[in-house]
């Protein structure tokens, strides 16, 4: 459903911004501006980002998001109790403008940590254990990747230009990297940790494509 809210928004802003091009003066000269990301708190690993956009030149900004993860949308798969994480996904990109229209290429960083419980097998061998145990342990998510986005903003009021709408769509690639602190000594998970976004699974150390895709609420405050 959000998804579909924001592809229709798209279309919207889309027509919106191409009508404005010759009435938008908000991206005319150098600007600082203010974001955020309403619908951060219905991602996979859910928080408030706000961030800031600086405008040197006419043709040339950047932009630096961070969002500060403090729970999870989704419930957990393999293992029991409480799976909110904490943490920090900072995404940054260089933007190259036209008119109401940017490409931009950028670079995200994720680390994130979250306590939660599972069933261990102690000193298991051929499949037999000596003992099972309920226990909570920390896992670690990182992440590195990298993306190429196209985006559009327009007003949010034709009589009121600091406030505007981003909408971007794009492609990259990212890898993590999931370590598990805590676990008993000879211990070994009983059913093994899955890692999932929302979207499908996460393969650790391996290329995971992925489609970026948000709506931002800006506001020029210099």
């Amino acid at each position: 459903m959000i998804r579909t809210t924001c592809i229709i928004t798209f279309l919207l802003i889309f027509y919106n911004c191409f009508s404005q091009f010759e009435k938008d003066k908000f991206y005319s000269g150098k600007a600082i501006t203010l974001r955020t990301n309403p619908f951060s708190f219905f991602q996979s690993d859910a928080g408030i980002m706000i961030g800031v956009n600086y405008r040197w030149r006419q043709r040339w900004s950047a932009t630096i998001d961070p969002k500060f993860i403090f729970y999870s949308v989704h419930s957990p798969a393999t293992n029991t109790g409480s799976r909110n994480p904490l943490g920090i996904r900072l995404k940054t990109d260089i933007r190259y403008h036209i008119r109401n229209v940017f490409l931009a290429s950028g670079v995200v960083l994720g680390y994130t940590s979250k306590k939660t419980t599972a069933e261990f097998g102690v000193n298991c061998v051929g499949g037999n254990c000596a003992y099972y145990t309920l226990q909570e342990y920390t896992e670690i998510k990182k992440e590195a990747g990298g993306a190429i986005k196209l985006g559009f903003t327009g007003p949010i009021r034709k009589n009121n230009e600091n406030w505007k709408l981003e909408l971007y769509t794009g492609i990259g690639v990212s890898f993590f990297d999931f370590q598990e602190n805590g676990i008993p000594a000879g211990g070994s998970f009983v059913r093994p940790p899955t890692h999932e976004n929302g979207l499908g699974t996460m393969d650790e150390d391996e290329p995971n494509v992925m489609i970026p895709f948000g709506l931002i609420i800006t506001y020029r405050i210099k």
